[in-house]
């Protein structure tokens, strides 16, 4: 039950500090966590409950960093790694277009998810239109990777079961060929003090 628990705390953990720019990557934890939840370790609805808000806290401290330091923030010598100052205004522009539909799509697009978010808080794309945007967007997320996480969990359990049965099989194959060897052997010998 402990670790049970303690896999949501981690769950949680790992997509904010992954959300954040540590090396946990979101689509990673996800799937795990799809994963997980086809192997009974954990369970869809709690599951879903961390995640979701987990996903969409995190992309709001992006983009709330974004919102309260400006172009300060673009201008940081480390963000200026992750995006280029000619990305930032190609960026810009397609925010100017599509404003809260780049926070849609751009979630999608494992690399850019950092900076979008940063992005529309430096542009000050409205609050309630950002959350609206990552929201809609976020349970596309969650059902696709945590779809794929499943899937491929149960995959696993089909594909173990069917070791499993291959394994019987096989052992099965060696007892029947060791009794063959043996009685050949005993005829064979037979045959020799005959």
């Amino acid at each position: 039950m402990f670790i049970e628990h303690f896999t949501y705390i981690g769950i949680f953990c790992l997509l904010i500090l992954g959300g954040l720019g540590l090396p946990f990557p979101e689509d990673g934890v996800l799937i795990t966590s799809g994963l997980l939840i086809a192997h009974g370790v954990i369970k869809l609805a709690p599951a879903v409950l961390i995640i979701y808000p987990s996903l969409l806290i995190a992309d709001f401290l992006l983009y709330s960093i974004g919102r309260k330091y400006g172009r300060m923030t673009v201008e940081h010598k480390r963000f200026s790694k992750i995006v280029s100052p000619v990305a930032f205004s190609i960026l810009e522009q397609k925010f100017a277009r599509w404003g809260a539909l780049m926070v849609f799509f751009g979630r999608h697009f494992v690399g850019f998810r950092v900076p979008i978010f940063l992005i529309s808080g430096v542009l000050r794309i409205p609050r309630t239109k950002f959350l609206i945007a990552d929201g809609l967007s976020a349970i596309i997320t969650v059902c696709v990777t945590l779809g794929l996480g499943y899937v491929g969990g149960n995959a696993l359990m089909v594909l173990k079961k069917d070791i499993t049965r291959v394994n019987h099989i096989l052992i099965l194959l060696l007892i029947i060929l060791a009794v063959g060897w043996m009685i050949l052997r005993y005829f064979k010998d037979r045959k020799k003090y005959r």
